[in-house]
């Protein structure tokens, strides 16, 4: 959704918030709209991960207050300088970590990955997003990157059991099914913990793959 501040005028904004468990209210700056508060106050403003893209595009973090209720949220927006792009996520308790929210997993020229995580063990959700407009490209479970030379490992959604293996070189927009994998027993839990970009040259995309039968490397033309 994007989102375009109508007016903006600052106040003091007077709200409970349990930190620690002990409930206690501060007053804080915040900036209003027709639909938002949106709290300017430093403390509360803090992201973990980096916001500045490639080309002049980046991550903004906001906290913020809906008219209609009185949870704290948090959104994060695709901007280009002062220009809102669109809205990445929205609605999500503050209490949430960042990486629950979103986070840039990987920059390449004219588009990125903003990963979703849940905790330890647990797939990271990702979509690869195209900068200028903001359009998801696709999207997947996030394993591997060359970031250098733009090629995207994952694991794409096929509605079976098992997801299916794809490899996205991103600088030729082109999308590789790579084969000769299936037979092999994993050396871990799963496919995401033993296979990765082992390296990649300007014509071809060589994976590693570490299985009960040893470390196996295959190469998939680009």
């Amino acid at each position: 959704m994007v989102y375009t501040v109508i007016s903006c005028q600052l106040k003091t904004f007077e709200k409970s918030k349990s930190i620690n468990n002990n409930e206690h209210r501060e007053s804080i700056n915040v900036q209003t709209d027709d639909k938002r508060t949106y709290l300017t106050d430093s403390t509360y403003l803090g992201y973990d991960y980096q916001t500045i893209l490639k080309s002049g595009y980046n991550l903004e973090y906001r906290v913020y207050i809906e008219s209609n209720t009185s949870d704290t949220l948090q959104a994060i927006f695709l901007m280009n300088g002062e220009t809102v792009i669109k809205e990445l996520n929205e609605g999500s308790d503050y209490d949430l970590p960042h990486k629950n929210i979103g986070y840039v997993g990987s920059d390449f020229d004219d588009s990125f990955t903003f990963i979703q995580s849940f905790g330890s063990g647990n797939p990271h959700y990702f979509q690869l997003i195209d900068k200028k407009s903001g359009k998801e490209l696709l999207n997947g479970i996030y394993i591997d990157v060359d970031e250098d030379e733009q090629v995207l490992l994952y694991l794409k959604d096929t509605n079976s059991k098992i997801d299916k293996l794809m490899i996205y070189d991103i600088k030729n927009s082109k999308e590789i099914s790579p084969i000769g994998y299936e037979k092999l027993i994993c050396a871990g839990d799963d496919i995401i913990g033993c296979i990765e970009i082992d390296r990649t040259t300007r014509k071809e995309i060589f994976l590693k793959m570490s299985s009960s039968e040893g470390v196996v490397i295959k190469k998939y033309k680009r």
